[in-house]
This record gives structure tokens, C-alpha cells and sequence, in this order.
């Protein structure tokens, strides 16, 4: 019987971090089956879906924690470990905003999301700069699962308005993200 480990980890950022989990999760014949990682101001933040034997489960926990403490905040969580929560009936889509970089444009995008039943399932952001200006500029891509019966046109209705009133462009392509 196996059991999913949600490990996630932030540290300063260096070489090696990703070594360092890796050796302790395959030590205690691990799987490492899903991550997200990216270095954020500086910092190396990742959360990491894990399998490993019933068995060996929280051994593998204490020795994550214990043989990084000082370097790394980990932290564990046990899950069910289902592929796709999302309800029968449900659609998806993708939502991508762009435009000059504020404060509140993800809080209002998600807000209506959350509001609507809409379940943001995974999400990136970002600031780049404008090419001439060097003014910021914010991008966003999320990931939603709609539930049954909001329909796409109203959601991309809804968050054209959201996003014109917050001067950022918004654009929602229906499918799998």
C-alpha cells in the first residue's frame, strides 16, 4: 500500500537543493511524481507530490525535516492523492491576464472565480518588463475548473469587465489546462 506525501520546501536559493530531497526520498524508496519549483526573490520555494510505502511513510517525514532543519522550512502533509477532483459536469478553461503591473488584479480575478464556484486548480504570475519603458508588466495564467453550470461566455464576460476597470487585458480558452 502506498501513501502521497505533499512536501514542500523553501529555502534560501543555491545548487544542490533539489539533490538533497531527492537523495532522502530515494533513501527511503520514494517516488517523486509531481513538483512545482521556482526561485522567488531570492528564495527556492517547491512543493513536491511523493509516493512511498505505507511503511516507510513517516520515516521518510521525520527525515525530510530532521536532516534539512537549519537549512530548508519543510514541511509534510498526507492526501488522498486523487488524480482529478473535479466534479462530473464541470468544464475547464484557461484565464491568462496582462497588462501594466498593481496592486489587486489576481485578488480581483480570483475573488470572482471564488465567488462564481470556480476552483483555481493551478496558477502562474509573473512581472517582465516593457521593452522601451522598462515599466512592469504582470501576466497571469491560471488553470479553472468551472462547476456545472457556469458557463464559459458568462465567466469571460464577468472578467473582461473585471480586467478592463483594472486597465489589464484578459483572454479564456475553454479546454484542459
Amino acid at each position: 500500500m502506498k501513501r502521497n506525501l505533499i512536501v514542500t520546501v523553501v529555502c534560501p536559493d543555491r545548487p544542490g537543493i533539489v539533490d538533497c530531497l531527492t537523495g532522502i526520498i530515494c533513501r527511503f524508496g520514494g517516488n517523486w511524481e509531481e513538483s512545482r519549483m521556482a526561485r522567488l526573490g531570492g528564495d527556492f520555494a517547491g512543493i513536491v507530490k511523493v509516493s512511498v510505502s505505507e511503511g516507510n511513510a513517516e520515516a521518510l517525514a521525520h527525515a525530510l525535516i530532521d536532516e534539512t532543519k537549519g537549512e530548508m522550512s519543510v514541511s509534510i502533509k498526507s492526501t488522498a492523492g486523487k488524480k482529478d477532483g473535479t466534479p462530473a459536469g464541470s468544464s475547464t478553461c484557461t484565464v491568462r491576464a496582462s497588462g501594466a503591473d498593481h496592486e489587486g488584479i489576481v485578488h480581483n480575478v480570483t475573488h470572482y472565480l471564488a465567488a462564481a464556484g470556480a476552483n483555481v486548480v493551478s496558477m502562474e504570475t509573473g512581472v517582465t518588463h516593457a521593452p522601451v519603458t522598462g515599466s512592469p508588466l504582470f501576466h497571469m495564467e491560471a488553470g479553472v475548473a468551472l462547476p456545472p453550470g457556469l458557463r464559459i461566455d458568462e465567466v469571460k464576460a464577468n472578467l473582461e469587465r473585471i480586467c478592463r476597470d483594472q486597465g489589464v487585458e484578459v483572454e479564456i480558452a475553454p479546454g484542459r489546462f
